[in-house]
């Protein structure tokens, strides 16, 4: 009679529940690691692990034990994704989730959070493949994606940069209609946390915007606030700067706009 196995220990619960099901299969099925081993062509020790909770098997692992041992496939695909995701996205502030998040939708993004959530869901929609596998399929397209900076960038250690989304969108095969939503969500989350420069300029776009609407109810105060303020952020402009040597006879244009105050 061969030795107990030891509890599975896995904090995760989806991965508990994993290794908790490969061993039932494999009970159910009254096969020893090593019969299982000569089935399966995988080592004893291989197979011990898959079913031990520490980390999380690869599915061609799972595929083989389920499968020799007359188990349902899709049940194993459906928990096995499971574990992988959860393994892959870090719990908010270590704190225990209850269900698995929804699906994120594009046009409600509002944070890099968020992008990030999403990019583990365009992964496991891939079926995970590695990093390295990712930065590969990148290389053939003619775009990087080194493992190491995307490592930091799933985990919201590094900054997500556009040219990385767009690539790792690509290489995980997210339709092209969809890359474009998610491109925009990113030029909105980008937008919405870089705060437009406090200068002359600003101010202006500010004030014609307000002088246009002033029809419509923009009141009187707010008006000649932001006139004041432009023709202070002006004043200190023209102290501080240089003075632009083809400013002569440019008047309205993007570097030198006609101010009417």
């Amino acid at each position: 009679m061969g030795r107990r196995e030891k509890p599975v220990e896995a904090a995760e619960p989806a991965l508990r529940r994993l290794a908790e099901w490969l061993r039932e299969q494999r009970k159910e099925a009254k096969l020893t690691y090593r019969q299982l081993a000569d089935r399966t062509n995988y080592h004893p020790t291989t197979l011990q692990r898959a079913a031990a909770g520490r980390s999380v098997p690869s599915w061609k692992v799972v595929e083989a034990v389920v499968r020799e041992c007359g188990g349902d496939l899709k049940t194993a695909r459906r928990k096995w994704s499971q574990a992988n995701y959860w393994a892959h996205v870090p719990h908010p502030s270590r704190t225990r989730r209850l269900r698995a998040p929804r699906r994120v939708d594009p046009e409600q993004v509002d944070s890099f959070a968020d992008l990030r959530r999403a990019m583990h869901e365009m992964r496991r929609k891939a079926d995970w493949p590695s990093l390295r596998e990712l930065d590969r399929r990148a290389r053939d397209r003619g775009a990087r994606l080194p493992s190491s900076t995307l490592a930091l960038v799933l985990k919201g250690e590094a900054p997500l940069r556009k040219p990385v989304f767009l690539a790792y969108m690509d290489v995980c095969g997210v339709k092209e209609a969809r890359r474009a939503l998610w491109a925009a969500a990113w030029d909105r989350t980008n937008n919405a946390r870089t705060p437009l420069p406090v200068n002359s300029r600003t101010y202006h776009s500010e004030f014609v915007r307000a002088m246009q609407s002033s029809s419509a109810g923009t009141p009187t105060d707010t008006l000649f606030r932001l006139w004041m303020t432009l023709r202070t952020n002006l004043a200190a402009e023209r102290d501080e700067g240089p003075a632009h040597p083809a400013a002569a006879g440019r008047e309205g244009t993007d570097d030198n706009p006609s101010l009417l105050v």
